[in-house]
């Protein structure tokens, strides 16, 4: 219809020209192209509507601040996508927020800028993103860690999801800004799959390196150069079953763009070079065996070459490039240059059955070896960054340190927070509360602080917080699953052998500290009773899970060189997660959501040992008002319990607690899509 209107209009406009002269000619060409680009304009979106309440108790609550915090809000996201032909597209995304704890304070709703880029598809084959765009390559070279947790109860996966979706994150997409080409075509008679892409994007900036309420960059982000990301993607497939890839990128900061002030501040240009090489072979394609078998061999080989320049100011120093534990030892006035390399390696396979909808197995494996000084921010920044999210104003930030748990971090986030005065760490400004991130780590050290700093929380991120491609680290990694009646029964278990590649070393001294060893076993299992009980019309779901997570220092016991420091002691962590779940669609549209989970920590460091336990349960109705329009209401708590006789073996050493407390949470949201 709306094309035989735009040739109606057409016509009209073609019999004008010659009614009105040809002097309106062009006048009535620009008319037209203007008619028909806008043909192809749609927009979407989701409006949303929460109120959400967390009140906080227990013998570490600061009880002079405010105990009870609540998140009410308005919004519309609206998605419009133009795309005057079939060769290319433009997509934007913007918010309309309203707050309602800053109603009667807020002089205009502004509108915020989610996503904006121009995207394109000529002839099929070529593609192109100018502006933000999302991207992935390999585990080793552009790849986004999530976390992973077996069989999470949908109560909450869906409240995860939703903190993601926020920042566009998901399937280990990294999200970045700039420049995207590819080119995706099958070359006969000798390709099947041939897929060349070419990136380039501005990572940080010096501009952005600002501070107000919000914190533009977090602190970590600040930096006194511009970096970039250039590289290209290369992934072709022939005989069927044969793939090649390979993939080179450069990190790199512009020197010219230095905007330090302080004469004797130490600046280091990167520059670091990322190079991987995967082929795989599909022996089930090759051979043409059955569709029901599957064997397939993958590697992955990285290096990564960084050269950096540093340029000091302050006067009679040196450089010490590199302490073998990720630190520079920076002294001198003089430009110096290091060139540091680093090895990864990934070799997997994966072998699969299915007996049509009965019955199927997948068993995946993988040995990896990564150096410590492989280094490549674009593979290593993680998306988990673990803040504390609700009350944290309550929180004895003095002593103690805020009362964080692992619940509160994974599921929750606020868009838009005022905090009712300053704080230790915020201002009394509006700011984005979440634990979510979708930038990259600047340098190797960023990456070194945040494994071994307070940020990375020994539930989720023990084994390898900086996913696949995190540094120092050799063993095997294996899943499998088993399922029955196409999924109405699934089982799965993983299990990982680890350790530390080379020895740590302290930068003080010359002590090599024996290899960490991590270990990760656990299992799970899901079953939908209406597919084994005809009674049960809708789905109902039991899922539970049990994973532990160790890593584990024999130590140095005796005295060396008289230093009997607390760091060089035998040190063990343990960290136990269960879920158990359910979902029960009892009635057409209407669910039941249930969802328990329980992680306990055990830390020992040098006869010091102390246990926490962290309980999270929520119980809700979901109503499924029609398709893209839901009502979701639940009722939970988180509990935090600790040892307050001992001392508790935090992220980075030894560090007092801040009492048990307890977290009561109501959640009522709508949303609408459209």
């Amino acid at each position: 219809m709306l094309r035989r209107i735009i040739i109606l209009i057409s016509v009209g406009l073609v019999a004008g020209v010659y009614a009105n002269g040809p002097d309106n000619s062009s006048k009535i060409v620009e008319k037209l192209e203007s008619i028909m680009a806008k043909a192809g304009i749609s927009i979407s979106g989701e409006f949303k509507s929460q109120y959400f309440s967390s009140s906080i108790e227990g013998e570490g609550v600061d009880s002079s601040k405010r105990q009870k915090e609540t998140n009410e809000f308005t919004s519309v996201d609206f998605d419009i996508k133009a795309r005057p032909n079939e060769a290319v597209s433009a997509r934007v995304m913007f918010r309309m927020h309203q707050n309602w704890q800053n109603f009667f304070s807020d002089v205009s709703n502004p509108i915020f800028s989610r996503w904006i880029s121009i995207d394109g598809n000529p002839l099929g084959m070529f593609r192109f993103n100018i502006g933000d765009f999302k991207e992935k390559y390999s585990p080793l070279t552009l790849y986004s860690p999530e976390i992973d947790i077996l069989y999470e109860p949908y109560v909450f996966a869906r409240q995860r999801e939703i903190a993601m979706n926020e920042l566009f994150l998901g399937d280990n997409y990294r999200v970045l800004q700039g420049l995207n080409l590819g080119f995706d075509a099958e070359i006969v008679p000798i390709f099947n799959e041939f897929h060349l892409g070419l990136i380039a994007t501005r990572l940080a900036g010096t501009e952005t390196s600002v501070k107000n309420g919000s914190y533009v960059v977090a602190n970590y982000q600040k930096t006194d150069m511009s970096k970039y990301l250039s590289g290209v993607n290369l992934d072709m497939t022939f005989l069927k079953g044969i793939e090649l890839g390979g993939t080179w990128m450069i990190v790199f900061d512009h020197k010219g763009s230095y905007s330090g002030k302080d004469t004797t501040a130490d600046t280091m240009a990167q520059k670091t070079n990322i190079v991987s090489f995967r082929p795989e072979i599909n022996l089930s394609k090759m051979f043409s065996l059955s569709e029901s078998f599957n064997l397939k061999l993958k590697t992955e080989f990285a290096v990564s070459m960084d050269d950096s320049t540093w340029v000091i100011d302050s006067a009679n120093m040196s450089v010490v490039p590199n302490d073998n534990n990720g630190m520079d030892t920076i002294y001198g006035k003089a430009i110096e240059s290091s060139s540091i390399n680093g090895a990864a390696i990934n070799i997997g396979a994966e072998i699969g059955y299915s007996a049509d909808n009965a019955w199927g197995i997948k068993i995946n494996g993988d040995y990896i070896s990564n150096d410590l000084d492989f280094r490549n921010t674009m593979a290593q920044s993680p998306t988990f960054y673990g803040q504390r999210i609700m009350n944290f104003e309550s929180d004895i930030l003095a002593d103690a340190g805020p009362h964080y748990t692992t619940f509160d971090a994974l599921y929750h986030s606020v868009f838009k927070f005022t905090p009712s005065d300053k704080g230790d760490y915020w201002f009394k400004s509006p700011f984005y509360k979440t634990s979510y991130y979708r930038g990259v780590l600047l340098n190797q050290q960023n990456l070194y602080d945040f494994m071994y700093g307070d940020n990375c929380d020994p539930s989720v991120q023990l084994i390898m917080p900086l996913g696949p491609a995190t540094p120092n680290r050799t063993g095997i990694n294996a899943d499998a699953v088993l399922w029955f009646l196409n999924g109405g029964l699934e089982a799965k278990g993983i299990v990982s052998l680890l350790k530390e590649k080379e020895h740590y070393t302290y930068s003080d001294t010359v002590i090599n500290m024996p290899k960490t060893e991590f270990n990760r076993i656990g299992g799970g299992i899901k079953i939908d009773l209406s597919k084994f009980a005809s009674v049960i019309k809708y789905p109902f779901e039991l899922s539970g899970s049990i994973v532990q997570s160790k890593a584990s220092n024999a130590g140095i016991n005796e005295i060396i060189d008289d230093q009997d420091s607390l760091k060089f002691k035998k040190s063990d962590i343990t960290s136990n997660f269960l879920n158990a779940g359910i979902y029960y669609n009892f009635w057409k549209r209407a669910a039941l959501l249930g969802g328990f989970q329980l992680i306990t920590n055990n830390a020992e460091r040098g006869g010091n040992e102390v246990e926490q336990t962290q309980k999270h349960w929520t119980l809700g109705l979901e109503w499924k008002i029609n398709d893209g329009a839901d009502v979701v209401g639940s009722f939970g708590q988180i509990i935090a319990e600790m040892d307050t006789t001992k001392e508790w073996y935090g992220r980075d050493g030894l560090s007092a607690d801040g009492g048990d407390f307890k977290q009561w949470l109501i959640d009522v949201s709508l949303r609408v899509k459209f």
